[in-house]
């Protein structure tokens, strides 16, 4: 028995406190490693999602191992503690298991990666980019300037849209035609305009359609597929539809 100035180091209560400042120093170094992990594995050449889920477990692991040595040295025997590790696991489970469910849900999807960070996705109604994966949510940017917070297990398990899985995304434009404008070669002269523009893709080609109706006027349907990681897709759709003007006021 310890007996240091008088203080008496195996009593339970002298226990306790050694537990806790064991615990306060295994938060300390969990967040210390958790910002170092995050601060090092932000290079170009590393996976960002991979970043998050090597420094969240590294935190978790060492939170977890923390208070194991809190209840260890309480308690003073391991084989008490780790036995009723699994009553208060369920206990835990029990009481908080949407927050479980969110996150265990998160932590898949870091592990099979259905979207990146940086990706544009619709989930539950909701369209904008990924800004993080949380332990309980994922965080989404939409195009208007909000922030969507949407649980992890209702994006796990709900329909995805990914809208820049892949490189290339098709544009559809339609304008109409004034009477008098419409000519047997406008289509043309707009689909060759459309196959000089550096930022539109080559391959597939652009299509135009011009589609009489009802009423005697005329639709003309402009697509094209457009590279969206080197062009700004806003931009592109604006000069189209100014082109799209200028070729059906110019004569043939």
């Amino acid at each position: 028995m310890l007996n240091w100035f008088g203080l008496h180091w195996n009593e339970p209560w002298a226990r306790f406190v050694q537990g806790l400042l064991l615990f306060l120093l295994s938060i300390v170094v969990a967040t210390l490693l958790r910002k170092t992990f995050r601060r090092q594995l932000k290079r170009p050449h590393i996976d960002q999602q991979v970043a998050l889920l090597v420094s969240r477990i590294a935190y978790l692991a060492i939170l977890f191992l923390g208070v194991l040595a809190f209840l260890t040295l309480w308690f003073g025997s391991p084989a008490l503690v780790f036995g009723g590790f699994g009553f208060l696991a369920l206990a835990v489970s029990l009481a908080f298991q949407d927050i479980l469910k969110n996150f265990i849900a998160g932590i898949f999807l870091l592990l099979e990666r259905p979207f990146r960070l940086g990706d544009e996705i619709t989930v539950d109604d909701h369209t904008g980019i990924v800004e993080n994966i949380e332990m309980r949510t994922t965080t989404l940017r939409t195009s208007d300037g909000e922030q969507v917070l949407t649980p992890n297990s209702l994006v796990y398990t709900g329909t995805i849209i990914n809208r820049t899985r892949y490189p290339t995304r098709l544009f559809t434009l339609t304008a109409k035609v004034p009477d008098g404008h419409a000519s047997d070669d406008l289509a043309d002269r707009l689909r060759d305009q459309l196959k000089s523009r550096p930022d539109i893709v080559k391959d597939p080609p652009p299509q135009v359609v011009l589609q009489p109706s009802a009423d005697g006027a005329s639709t003309i349907e402009v697509r094209y597929w457009l590279d969206y990681r080197k062009n700004d897709p806003l931009a592109v759709q604006a000069a189209v539809g100014r082109q799209i003007y200028q070729t059906i006021r110019s004569p043939g």
